[in-house]
């Protein structure tokens, strides 16, 4: 399964090595006890960077193909606007309802993620290491983007350290000097599209609803691959959401490779855009499949927050299955960066919490 690597380059996580050749840390001298201040600077600087093309990207034409086109599911749901209510769920079709969410989310114009990737179960739950969450939106018609991220080194870090991209540098918040600053050393990821960071690895915002339409049917061709549970009502921290469960489970292809998550991928490109270009993301090695749990606004039913587990494939273990978190906006501009006197930490809602789902 040599064609199966990941999606991307494999990024020195916070369990790997460091990049040899550590950078000064910006904002001025650091108190002797943040001394590892410079140390996690590198090691973020190589969490955000990505150089040269994704694994997974450079195959991208389909090892094996799909089945039949299946029709398009026609049972009962409900559409934004309708009530939604514990009884109303009841009744939805799992697979209707689900379309309709995820062609919602793809025909979006503009998405704007907070995402987090922990390697392990483990790591997620106790948070110890360094840990990097993301805030990313492209503009797909203009292809500008905007990223900030924050970087702790365990779950009670009292200063993680928060930077922000602005025309093509990198700004820092030094948590001695109490200020931003541009980072003094070269700052690539400021000046190209992220790949690591643009999506959740299942679907792309940004498609008119004929490419989300095309994406859709490609996927139905993978029998098995997407299966949608009955969606239900949730209240949690004074909010009330929609939560579904998806699993997108590995399943054999014709040529008797196991695809996960690549069929994902192979589906946004049946819309007819560039997944290079694009770029399309996901942490996912192409064999493993995804473990979705969405949590919608009750009134766009549009995904608010999600939580994503890997799923090995039958023929044995890749890896051990990774955990992502998500929270989704839809803003109707690009976000502005914006430098004031705070550091601007990055936070996460998670509905139910930091746990395994």
């Amino acid at each position: 399964m040599s064609n199966y690597g990941p999606q991307y380059p494999q990024q020195p996580y916070p369990q790997q090595q460091p990049y040899p050749q550590q950078q000064p840390w910006p904002g001025g001298p650091q108190q002797p006890k943040k001394r590892r201040r410079t140390v996690l600077w590198v090691l973020i600087a190589a969490l955000v960077l990505i150089i040269g093309i994704p694994v997974g990207i450079l195959g991208y034409n389909k090892l094996s193909g799909g089945g039949d086109a299946a029709a398009a599911p026609h049972g009962k749901t409900i559409d934004p606007g309708q009530p939604v209510t514990a009884a109303s769920l009841a009744e939805v079709d799992p697979a209707t309802f689900f379309e309709g969410v995820a062609k919602r989310q793809m025909s979006q114009p503009l998405a704007r993620l907070k995402v987090a990737y922990f390697p392990d179960q483990q790591k997620f739950l106790s948070r110890g290491d360094l840990w990097l969450t993301t805030d990313s939106a492209i503009d797909h018609k203009s292809d500008k983007f905007y990223l900030a991220t924050t970087a702790r080194h365990g779950a009670t870090d009292d200063e993680p350290t928060n930077a922000i991209c602005k025309d093509g540098k990198n700004y820092s918040w030094g948590n001695y000097a109490k200020k931003w600053q541009v980072v003094p050393f070269d700052s690539p990821e400021c000046r190209k599209k992220p790949y690591t960071y643009a999506g959740d690895g299942l679907f792309s915002s940004g498609l008119t609803a004929a490419q989300a339409d095309k994406v859709l049917a490609t996927l139905r061709t993978y029998t098995g691959y997407m299966n949608p549970e009955k969606p239900t009502l949730l209240s949690a921290s004074g909010h009330t959401y929609v939560r579904q469960v998806v699993d997108f489970k590995p399943v054999k292809l014709a040529n008797d490779e196991d695809g996960g998550s690549a069929i994902s991928m192979w589906a946004f490109k049946e819309s007819g855009n560039d997944p290079v270009s694009w770029p399309w993301a996901s942490p996912w090695p192409l064999s493993t499949g995804v473990h979705a749990v969405y949590y919608l606004d009750t009134k766009t039913l549009l995904p608010v927050a999600g939580f994503q587990k890997g799923i090995n494939p039958p023929s044995g273990a890749t890896s051990g299955p990774g955990v992502q978190v998500a929270n989704y906006a839809y803003p109707k501009t690009l976000p502005v960066p914006v430098f004031n006197n705070s550091p601007q930490t990055l936070s996460m809602v998670l509905p139910q919490g930091w746990k395994l789902q």
